[in-house]
């Protein structure tokens, strides 16, 4: 937003001469260049841990001290998700008793390991704290082999992804099931992203419905941001005005529910109310968009359910995103018997 005193960006994938007004030097450059500046900085915006490995190594060797962009993100004002990383972090202090209790509810240890390495991140900035926690995407929401701790398919689910986007975990999931399931339906408000989930639908049985609204609590109509990608949201600024809904209103069979909806988990499982209540389903529930997500989400199934299982894992490796609450009413990986 202000590079005055920026000396380079360092990409190796850019074949610009310059990214964001610096100029664009490869990790090459940098290791010839970077003992010119002994005073300097590296503000490393690596994403994944393979990537933040080489640049702790480059600045090692180029002997300039490397700053963690978690840091620099919240010394500079900005967001993590939709909440500057300062309130992110001040949310998380206000709240911390409430979620270290939440220790006490996860069934195994790698949830509880998850749990404090995130909130760890959250107060401290360190995106190295994340690591130790990381749990691969490849089995975020479900898995598609033998080996995870997320959840298996059976071959009669009814499947709900709420934020759908453009259609991967449709076609994960189609991928995953060998195309063996009861329904599936997906919620996608964005228009340009519905467009492409819609050509998912020559692949799948007649047990596949799309629909362009977003799921909330209650039937009304909001302003929508339209971007065309995953940050696409609900918002008072946005320009767009999109129809919500209730699973309620929706649905009839429900055995495994995928929600990353931008903060509005909480609002659309109060709107599932009659479903989860009924036919107990498994839930995959993004929980990283706000500071009080995961506590939000937990009071609401609260409410809902009785003597379920919680898992909590974090896909993302050195980020806010993709931290993911999985609850179901048996313990483990596998299905419940109406699913299998």
């Amino acid at each position: 937003m202000g590079h005055n005193n920026v000396i380079a960006s360092i990409d190796d994938s850019s074949s610009l001469e310059k990214l964001h007004g610096a100029p664009c030097w490869s990790s090459r450059d940098f290791l010839q260049k970077a003992a010119k500046y002994p005073d300097a900085i590296a503000i490393d915006f690596s994403f994944t841990s393979q990537e933040q490995g080489v640049a702790r190594k480059l600045c090692e060797l180029a002997g300039i001290e490397r700053i963690n962009a978690g840091l620099a993100i919240a010394h500079y004002g900005q967001h993590a998700v939709y909440e500057p990383a300062h309130v992110y972090r001040q949310q998380t202090l206000l709240r911390l008793d409430d979620f270290l209790r939440l220790a006490d509810r996860l069934d195994d240890d790698l949830s509880v390991h998850t749990l404090y390495s995130n909130l760890l991140f959250r107060l401290t900035y360190d995106r190295d704290y994340l690591h130790s926690a990381w749990s691969t995407p490849a089995n975020e929401y479900f898995a598609a082999y033998g080996d995870t701790s997320t959840f298996q398919l059976g071959t009669r689910e009814h499947f709900c992804d709420c934020g759908a986007f453009q259609g991967p975990v449709v076609q994960k999931f189609l991928e995953a099931s060998n195309y063996r399931y009861e329904s599936i339906t997906a919620f996608e408000p964005d228009r340009q992203n519905f467009e492409k989930l819609q050509g998912i639908a020559s692949a799948c049985t007649p047990g596949y419905r799309a629909i362009n609204k977003a799921v909330s609590n209650r039937q009304e109509t909001l302003f929508f941001n339209e971007t065309g990608t995953v940050a696409s949201h609900i918002s008072p600024s946005g320009e767009i005005p999109i129809s919500t809904v209730r699973l309620d209103d929706e649905m009839e069979k429900l055995t495994l529910l995928k929600m990353d909806i931008e903060g509005f988990e909480a609002k659309a499982l109060q709107g599932a109310s009659r479903l989860i209540r009924a036919q107990q389903p498994r839930m995959a529930i993004c929980v990283y968009h706000n500071a009080l997500d995961l506590l939000d989400v937990m009071e609401q199934l609260d409410g809902l359910v009785e003597n379920y299982h919680f898992r909590l894992r974090q896909h993302c490796s050195t980020y806010y995103y993709d931290l993911v609450l999985y609850a179901s009413p048996v313990p483990g990986s596998a299905p419940p018997p109406w699913a299998q």
